[in-house]
C-alpha cells in the first residue's frame, strides 16, 4: 500500500520560540521552526515510499503561509499529504493545526536524489 499522507505532533519548546531571537519577543512558534517541522513530516513520508539506502530527498522549495499563534506549550498538529509525484520531485500540501484551527499551510516540494551523487557533492569540498 501507498502511503500518500503523514502526521505528526510537536510540542513548542522554548527553543521552537522566537523569544529565542529576542527577548524582547514573544514566547511564540517561530515561522522558521514550523518550516523546520512541515519538511521533516514531509520528509518523512516520501521515506515511505523510496530506497532509503540508495535514495534521499532534499528539499527544493516551501512556500507557507503562517497565520496563527502557538504558545509554549501548545502542541502543534503537521500533515503532509503528497499531492503529485514524478521521478525525481515530489509535491506536499501540508497543513499545522491547533486543535481544530489551521495555523499554517504550505505548498513544499522535495527532490529525490541519489545518496551516490550526494556523497561525491560532499568529497569534492
Amino acid at each position: 500500500m501507498i502511503v500518500t499522507k503523514y502526521k505528526e505532533y510537536f510540542q513548542v519548546k522554548e527553543q521552537d520560540c522566537i523569544s529565542e531571537i529576542s527577548s524582547e519577543l514573544p514566547s511564540v512558534l517561530g515561522t522558521y521552526i514550523l518550516v523546520k517541522w512541515m519538511e521533516t513530516v514531509s520528509a518523512t513520508l516520501i521515506n515511505k515510499q523510496i530506497d532509503t539506502q540508495k535514495q534521499m530527498t532534499m528539499g527544493k522549495r516551501v512556500d507557507i503561509e503562517h497565520s496563527g499563534m502557538v504558545k509554549l506549550g501548545e502542541e502543534v498538529t503537521i500533515e503532509a499529504t503528497i499531492v503529485e509525484q514524478s521521478k525525481r520531485a515530489v509535491l506536499f500540501t501540508v497543513i499545522a493545526m491547533l486543535g481544530d484551527k489551521e495555523i499554517a499551510k504550505a505548498f513544499h516540494t522535495r527532490v529525490i536524489i541519489s545518496k551516490k551523487v550526494v556523497d561525491k557533492m560532499m568529497k569534492e569540498e
